[in-house]
């Protein structure tokens, strides 16, 4: 199959991310660069880019989209669990009046939850492990 400006243009990242990851020597780099830029085929692209890791494999893409998938029912959770504590609280107060301490005590359950939930928000992705 003919390889097109886009696929050369994606070997070329590939070959940058190798030499910054460590994986390729600036004569590599030249040498494999060239080959990829010069490249007809996807076969001759392939062999350009022979004996170096995949960009991502495919593990560290299933826990991405599982940690995704995560944040997303948990946020869902939280905003439901946001929901019915207000709810709570406005009939409390409708009902009978609010104290300090039961005021206070709203405040913590319902920051506990959205601290937790935010650091894991805030946490980066695990690094994949360099080959």
């Amino acid at each position: 199959m003919v390889a097109g400006d886009r696929d050369r243009e994606r070997g070329v990242a590939a070959l940058r991310e190798h030499f910054v990851e460590g994986r390729l020597t600036v004569e590599e780099l030249s040498a494999r660069t060239e080959r990829v830029l010069h490249a007809r085929s996807r076969a001759e692209l392939r062999s350009a880019l022979h004996g170096l890791p995949l960009a991502q494999d495919l593990r560290s893409v299933g826990r991405a989209a599982a940690r995704g998938a995560m944040l997303v029912l948990f946020t869902g959770a939280w905003l439901l669990f946001s929901f019915s504590l207000l709810l709570v609280l406005l009939l409390t107060v409708l009902i009978h009046g609010a104290s300090a301490s039961e005021l206070l005590g709203f405040l913590v359950v319902w920051l506990v939850p959205t601290f937790f939930l935010s650091r894991w928000w805030h946490r980066p992705p695990p690094h994949r492990p360099i080959s």
